[in-house]
């Protein structure tokens, strides 16, 4: 009772500004570039193979750039559960990337935006950060505080007993004292009380975003599912390269969020206000039009679309699938209950739907029970099942569910893609749509950061991405991308508990997902 009079006393705070954005333009199709990240398993000589796209564009394009770089990454540092990855230092490697070209080119600006999980919710960032203020990068940690709360349960009475408690000393030195072991850095120092509240408030900036302009004089971006943090360096990920005013309407939602997460001083190091104001005088210089094309049919769209602009843009392209429609998804977390029940609905309309999902076993060293992707995935294929089986018997003259659904078969990384790709050749259709946010509450309805792209009308980029789930599906060359259903399909019993506790942690943001 107490928990519900503190929710309804807490009301929502206001619409950010930066959050909530949708903006599209025409491009041309060789604007848009496909960017895949690939792990796979080779049985003969088990070991993992990895082909890497994202991060080498990634630092690809801060060699290109000319006078501004802004970033935004949500995870950014060393921290490695206790089975450490070897691939590559990925936080370090692009810390000196920065560095770097910082020191080629003095007049160049860099502006961060940052979670702060990577200071682990106080003042422990990595010495990495340190190195970027002292070489003249500005950085900023987003103000958390300034988001609406996911966690119902937990979120409404601290907030509430935190406000109680801002003026008692004894209470505020308590919680600022560091004697809990660090859950994020098993080698790093320990935590506070109050650090590890923060971390149970379960919200993040989770954007993966770079904007530059180049020396060619063209803006570029890349907004994809990639993170780098060391413990992330063998997932799979999708994102996109884009060239065009695009990335200057992503450029205005990111100073928009830099400039509210300014404001405290806790959250800049280095010079970073000046440096925004720079960047918004660079962005008021440089008009942002919604350009279009003279044969508007051969012209691919692309659209920036931020938080819950993306769930909308989600449901439009799983309601526009019918009859014929070939629909393709890549995901790392899907629990969404709007989402789940648009897939049902347009595999019933006549959509093939085929889904290749995380198993959620891996996290960072530790073992997950696969909530929420193993009783989502038990739910759609039941619901295809049941209806199978109601065609049979004549109780009704509608489609047969088409619904597929492969594991991808990890070994201690993740399938971390959140990718779509909905195509008819027939009807000259060819969505795609990929970047930061999972299919989840937290992440599509406007609690998340998050950034996606969503490009109409490119089949050249969609033929990518058919070429390349394909060959997970099926498990060409030899190697093992995916796994059958059933090697992980939950049943039974232990079905029955794991869907009543992600249905509640769905419903509550009492979870991780």
């Amino acid at each position: 009772m107490i928990t519900i009079a503190c929710y309804i006393l807490q009301p929502n705070k206001p619409e950010l500004l930066g959050t909530h954005a949708a903006h599209a333009v025409s491009v041309a199709e060789n604007d848009v570039r496909l960017l895949i990240d690939s792990t796979t398993f080779d049985p003969q000589s088990g070991k993992r193979i990895i082909c890497q796209e994202n991060f080498d564009n990634v630092l690809a394009l801060i060699e290109k750039a000319r006078m501004w770089i802004c970033i935004d990454f949500f995870l950014w540092n060393p921290y490695q559960g206790s089975i450490p990855e070897n691939h590559r230092q990925l936080s370090k490697e692009l810390a000196e990337a920065l560095i770097r070209k910082k020191q080629a080119c003095p007049q160049i600006n860099i502006l961060i935006l940052t979670d702060p999980i990577n200071r682990i919710y106080g003042n422990m960032e990595p010495h990495l950060f340190h190195r970027m203020a002292d070489a003249g990068i500005g950085i900023v940690f987003t103000d958390l505080s300034r988001m609406n709360d996911s966690n119902i349960i937990y979120s409404s009475p601290i907030n509430m007993v935190n406000t109680c408690i801002k003026k008692i000393p004894w209470i505020n030195n308590l919680l600022d004292r560091a004697f809990l072991p660090n859950i994020m850095d098993i080698n790093g120092r320990q935590m506070s009380l109050r650090q590890m509240g923060r971390l149970f408030f379960f919200k993040a900036n989770h954007r993966k975003v770079i904007i530059a302009d180049t020396a060619a004089g063209n803006w570029q971006m890349i907004a994809t599912s990639f993170n780098p943090a060391d413990g992330s360096s063998a997932h799979s990920n999708c994102g996109l390269l884009v060239s065009g005013d695009i990335a200057l309407a992503a450029l205005s939602t990111e100073l928009a969020c830099i400039e509210w997460s300014a404001v405290n001083p806790k959250n800049v190091m280095g010079d970073a206000k000046h440096l925004l104001s720079l960047f918004r005088k660079a962005l008021q210089d440089t008009s942002i039009k919604d350009t279009t094309c003279s044969i508007i049919k051969a012209c691919p769209t692309i659209e920036w679309l931020t938080e819950g602009a993306i769930l909308t843009r989600l449901l439009d392209m799983l309601k526009s699938a019918d009859t014929g429609d070939e629909v393709r998804i890549a995901i790392f977390y899907l629990s969404e209950r709007r989402v789940i029940q648009a897939i049902k609905d347009a595999a019933r309309k006549g959509a093939n739907v085929r889904i290749i999902m995380d198993a959620n076993r891996d996290a960072f060293g530790h073992t997950k029970i696969g909530i929420p992707n193993r009783p989502v995935a038990a739910e759609l294929l039941n619901t295809a099942k049941k209806a199978k089986k109601a065609k049979k018997a004549k109780k009704h003259k509608k489609h047969n569910l088409n619904i597929s659904i492969r594991w991808a078969d990890t070994h201690g990384e993740q399938f971390h893609h959140k990718a779509i790709c909905i195509v008819n050749k027939n009807r000259q259709k060819y969505q795609f749509m990929c970047g930061s946010a999972n299919w989840t509450r937290r992440n599509l309805a406007d609690l998340n950061l998050e950034a996606n792209l969503f490009v109409n009308n490119a089949p050249e980029l969609t033929s990518r991405f058919i070429g390349y789930f394909e060959q997970a599906w099926n498990n060409n060359n030899g190697l093992m991308f995916t796994a059958d259903y059933h090697n992980v399909g939950e049943k039974g019993w232990t079905l029955f508990w794991k869907t009543i506790i992600y249905r509640l942690q769905e419903a509550t943001g009492a979870c991780t997902f």
